[in-house]
C-alpha cells in the first residue's frame, strides 16, 4: 500500500466527519422548533454513520489482500523453519 493510499482514507474520513459536525452545528443554530431540530440531527447522524460504515467496509476490502499476502508469507516461513528443524533432527541422529 503506497503512502498516498494510506493518507486517502483518513483524509476522506475527516472530511465526512467534518461535514457531519458542521451540518449538525448549522442545524442547531437554525431557527427551527426543537422537535424539528432533533429530527434533522437524527437524520444527519444516520447519514454520517452510513457514510463512515461504507468507508470502513472499503478500507477492509483494501486491507484484505495485504493481510492475505502477509499470512501466506508467515505460513511459508513456518514451513521453512519446520523443514530445517526436521533436517536438523535427521542430521543429529
Amino acid at each position: 500500500m503506497s503512502t498516498k493510499e494510506k493518507g486517502t482514507l483518513p483524509f476522506l474520513s475527516g472530511v465526512i466527519l467534518g461535514a457531519a459536525i458542521g451540518g449538525a452545528i448549522g442545524i442547531l443554530f437554525a431557527p427551527a422548533e426543537g422537535k424539528e431540530t432533533r429530527r434533522k440531527i437524527g437524520q444527519k447522524g444516520k447519514k454520517a454513520f452510513n457514510e463512515m460504515k461504507g468507508s470502513a467496509l472499503e478500507a477492509g476490502r483494501k486491507i484484505k489482500p495485504a493481510l492475505e499476502g502477509i499470512r501466506k508469507g508467515v505460513v511459508e516461513k513456518v514451513e521453512d523453519v519446520k523443514e530445517g528443524f526436521e533436517k536438523g533432527i535427521k542430521v543429529s541422529k
